[in-house]
């Protein structure tokens, strides 16, 4: 879907990975988020009947199924089960969003990168890099993400290697030091990884 289109109905991410964008009126894009499977697209704009705040963009190979919308409401309409389920959903979003936006003015982009390292859960399974994972978001798309430069993301992670906290080759990231580098992190998201 693309950022002010109307929507015809509701996505379903089955596999893949997506990043919504967003472009300003001077052309400048930022990552507002990536979304995995499985989960839904377009539903914040779907619901609301207003045009699509972003556009969504498959970052890897994705199966996404469209649910077009006499057909979403005719089978959770009925269901008020599965709309509480989604309130509950967009309740969970809407509070990720706020820390998010409370970190974007109040973190160093040191406290953002360190605290995205420590969050990021996709493992490598090769034995050189086990106890590390692959970053799968080009430095451009982590700029965009934490809301920075690609300037600042290449110098931090640079900082961070060597200063020891990191390990990076290619994309495969290993962390070195993962309790100096959550010291590091911001402190307004939860995170995932914390043992």
């Amino acid at each position: 879907f693309y950022q002010g289109n109307r929507p015809l109905g509701i996505h379903f991410i089955c596999e893949g990975r997506i990043k919504l964008v967003k472009q300003d009126a001077s052309g400048r894009v930022q990552i507002v988020r990536v979304v995995e499977a499985p989960d839904l697209l377009g539903d914040r704009a779907f619901f609301a009947d207003k045009a699509y705040a972003c556009t969504g963009e498959a970052m890897v190979d994705s199966h996404i199924c469209f649910l077009e919308a006499r057909h979403f409401w005719n089978l959770f309409g009925a269901e008020p089960d599965a709309l509480r389920l989604l309130l509950c959903k967009f309740a969970e979003e809407l509070g990720r969003a706020h820390d998010t936006m409370h970190c974007l003015t109040v973190c160093t982009v040191k406290q953002r990168v360190a605290k995205h390292l420590l969050s990021l859960r996709v493992p490598c399974t090769t034995v050189q890099y086990r106890q590390g994972f692959i970053l799968e978001d080009s430095r451009t798309e982590l700029a965009e993400l934490l809301g920075t430069t690609l300037e600042a993301i290449s110098r931090t992670l640079g900082e961070f290697s060597s200063a020891g906290w990191i390990e990076i080759e290619g994309r495969h990231v290993n962390i070195l030091n993962a309790t100096i580098l959550r010291r590091a992190a911001c402190l307004h998201l939860p995170d995932r990884h914390t043992a």
